[in-house]
C-alpha cells in the first residue's frame, strides 16, 4: 500500500558542484558541446559513446573562469521528484554569492543551504521579488559566537567579532593565503607559499571545541562548530517532520562524506578522493556509484534515485 504521508516527509540532499553541475575537464571525457539547441538559452551536448543529445544550460563562469553546465533532463527529473512529494535541499560549500549567481540555473529547491551549513535558506511566496527566499535566522544567530552576528556581514572579515574570525587574524599573521571574499560564516585556506598538507592538519588538530573544518576540492574550510553539512541536513529534517534515516544524498566529495555516514543512502556521480573510496568500500550497499561521468552519470543516477524513492513510499 502506498502511503503518500511518508513520501511527503522523505528528504533528498543533492550536492551542487560536480554533482549537479560539470565542468569542462569532467564533460570533454564523455563527449562535446556541438552548439545552441533551438529551445532558447539551452546548448546541445552529444555523448561520446551513444551519439545522444542532451540539453544543457551554461552557468555563469567562476571567479576562475570555469564554466560549469547542467543538463535539462537534470532539472526536469528533480522537479518531477518534488512533485512526488519529496523535499529538495541543495547543500553547498559555495559561498553565499555564489550559490546566490546561480540561482536562476539550479532546480528549485525546498530549501538551499551554503558555506558548509553556515546559511540556510527557504522558498518564501510571500515576497514579491525575483527571487523570493528567506534565510532561517533562528540557524544564522546560532552562530553569533563564533562567526558574529547577521549584521557583521558587511564588515571586512579582518574586523569581525567572534573566534572564526580570531583565527582568520591568527593565521593571516602566520602568512597563511586565505580566501574570505563574500564569506560571511566561513573562510577557506590553501596549502601554498612554503606551506603544507601537514601545516594545514596541525591546524585541523589543534582547533577550538567551538570551531570545525572540512576539505572540499583540496582546500580546507572553517566554520562554527554549530554548522557544517551533516548539523544543517539534522536542523532541516527536523523542519520538514522528518528524519535522517529516511532522507538520502546525491554529492561527490570529501566534505559530503560527514553527511553521507548519517543518511539512508547516497548517490555518487564519480568517486574524487581516496576519502570518498573507502567510505564506499567500508559500505558498499549504501553506495550507488555511476559508472559514466559528468551529466551523464547525474542523468544515470537519477534513474536509480527514482527507484530508492519507492523505499520510501511503501507504507
Amino acid at each position: 500500500m502506498v502511503s503518500a504521508r511518508r513520501a511527503s516527509y522523505s528528504v533528498c540532499f543533492c550536492d551542487i558542484d560536480g554533482t549537479l553541475v560539470h565542468y569542462p575537464e569532467a564533460q570533454a571525457k564523455w563527449g562535446e558541446i556541438t552548439g545552441p539547441s533551438v529551445v532558447p538559452g539551452c546548448f546541445m551536448y552529444v555523448a561520446r559513446e551513444t551519439g545522444r543529445r542532451h540539453k544543457i544550460l551554461k552557468l555563469p563562469p567562476t571567479s576562475t573562469g570555469l564554466q560549469g553546465v547542467i543538463s535539462v533532463k537534470t532539472l526536469t527529473e528533480l522537479e518531477r521528484m518534488r512533485r512526488g512529494g519529496i523535499k529538495l535541499v541543495l547543500i553547498t560549500g559555495a559561498r553565499l554569492s555564489t550559490m546566490l549567481t546561480r540561482m536562476a540555473f539550479l532546480p528549485a529547491a525546498d530549501a538551499y543551504v551554503c558555506e558548509n551549513g553556515g546559511r540556510i535558506y527557504y522558498p518564501e511566496a510571500t515576497l514579491t521579488v525575483a527571487l523570493p527566499i528567506a534565510e532561517d535566522m533562528e540557524w544564522r544567530r546560532s552562530h553569533n559566537a563564533t562567526a558574529g552576528p547577521p549584521d557583521s556581514d558587511a564588515i571586512p572579515p579582518s574586523e569581525r567579532p567572534g573566534t572564526l574570525w580570531e583565527l582568520y587574524r591568527e593565521l593571516t599573521a602566520q602568512g597563511w593565503s586565505l580566501d574570505a571574499f563574500s564569506y560571511t560564516t566561513n573562510f577557506r585556506l590553501k596549502a601554498k607559499d612554503g606551506k603544507t598538507p601537514e601545516d594545514v592538519a596541525h591546524i585541523v588538530e589543534n582547533l577550538r571545541p567551538d570551531l570545525a573544518s572540512s576539505t572540499n576540492i583540496g582546500l580546507a574550510d572553517f566554520y562554527p562548530a554549530t554548522s557544517g553539512k551533516e548539523k544543517a541536513a539534522e536542523h532541516i529534517v527536523q523542519k520538514f517532520q522528518s528524519r535522517l534515516e529516511e532522507a538520502f544524498l546525491l554529492c561527490d566529495d570529501d566534505n559530503d562524506m560527514g553527511l553521507a555516514a548519517v543518511v539512508g543512502k547516497v548517490f555518487l556521480p564519480s568517486i574524487t578522493s581516496d576519502s570518498v573510496r573507502r567510505a564506499v568500500d567500508a559500505n558498499p550497499e549504501k553506495f550507488v556509484v555511476s559508472q559514466k561521468g559528468g551529466i551523464i552519470a547525474t542523468e544515470e543516477l537519477l534513474e536509480h534515485v527514482e527507484d530508492h524513492i519507492g523505499t520510501f513510499m511503501l507504507g
